[in-house]
């Protein structure tokens, strides 16, 4: 077995490792499952036609995802993002995925990819090798010496008609432009960098259109050099009527977090997702009017 960075030519063995452990179960077979179905149980590795679409976004942006290879075949793969992060964590290496095909599990592949992404982290300068949310198995990555690093907070509330007066301007980031040097204080579910690049490529319209997906709302940038912030509202995946708000900016203040729920109301959504920084979660709460309703981890490994 062998570590490469992945091309376009392994897209059909990454969705064969994928479809053996989707997120969400398959209820009838795969092969009568139109794009958008399987795009549900899983995301873009779920079909050749949005995977292609995927990996191809990776490569352009330089952030080639990793394959073992055996017998000439992939039967493992890792994306990763390397950039800058939120506070104490500075430069990272973000694990956002790594699957190992169900036949090949047990085997040393997993270890293969862990091992070769910590060296990269390393050569690339980074300070930390991270990953956040579920984990998956938190044993896994607690053999390569991983920690509990940090909890954000979630807040959901609902969006009130705003009152807040305006002083950002619409935005949408340059093709290919680089993540902004602030801290992403809301919004931190992947590293900045990986939140960046899906934004943009969203709003440049370069991810996987999918056509039961025609009417669903567009992300919405907002900028303004009066607070000093770079703001979005992306619709989330399974309710067209909440919105998940992200928000970089130097200093976060209150009227950052106004206007942007302004625009949120404006643009006709009922609740809201905010997920903040420990440093400004009093903040949003105050901001939002709730406390906050969970929360997220982050793990990692100091290098």
């Amino acid at each position: 077995m062998i570590v490469r960075e992945a091309s376009l030519d392994d897209t059909q063995d990454i969705v064969a490792i994928y479809l053996t452990d989707p997120d969400k179960p398959f209820d009838r077979p795969v092969e009568a499952m139109n794009i958008a179905e399987r795009y549900g149980c899983g995301g873009p590795w779920m079909s050749p036609e949005s995977c292609a679409i995927h990996l191809n976004n990776l490569l352009a942006w330089g952030h080639a995802p990793l394959v073992v290879e055996e017998e000439g075949r992939a039967i493992a793969e890792a994306e990763f993002y390397i950039g800058r992060d939120i506070p104490p964590l500075d430069t990272t290496l973000d694990i956002s995925v790594i699957y190992v095909h169900s036949g090949s599990q047990r085997r040393g592949a997993g270890t293969m990819l862990m091992e070769e992404m910590i060296s990269r982290g390393r050569s690339s300068g980074c300070h930390y090798v991270t990953v956040s949310g579920g984990l998956g198995a938190p044993g896994f990555y607690a053999r390569f010496g991983f920690e509990h690093l940090l909890d954000l907070a979630t807040i959901d509330c609902d969006v009130r008609q705003g009152t807040a007066p305006c002083s950002c301007d619409p935005y949408t980031p340059e093709d290919f432009e680089m993540p902004p040097k602030s801290p992403l204080w809301v919004g931190r579910y992947q590293n900045p960098c990986q939140k960046w690049i899906e934004i943009v490529d969203k709003m440049k319209k370069r991810d996987a259109v999918l056509r039961e997906r025609a009417m669903w709302p567009h992300t919405i940038g907002r900028y303004s050099t009066k607070h000093e912030f770079i703001g979005f509202l992306a619709p989330e995946w399974r309710h067209a009527t909440h919105v998940d708000i992200y928000c970089w900016a130097e200093t976060l203040t209150t009227e950052a977090i106004l206007e942007l729920l302004t625009h949120a109301h404006l643009a006709g959504y009922k609740r809201a997702s905010l997920l903040c920084h420990p440093d400004v979660t009093q903040l949003v709460g105050k901001a939002c009017g709730c406390p906050p309703a969970g929360s997220w981890s982050i793990w990692g490994k100091k290098l």
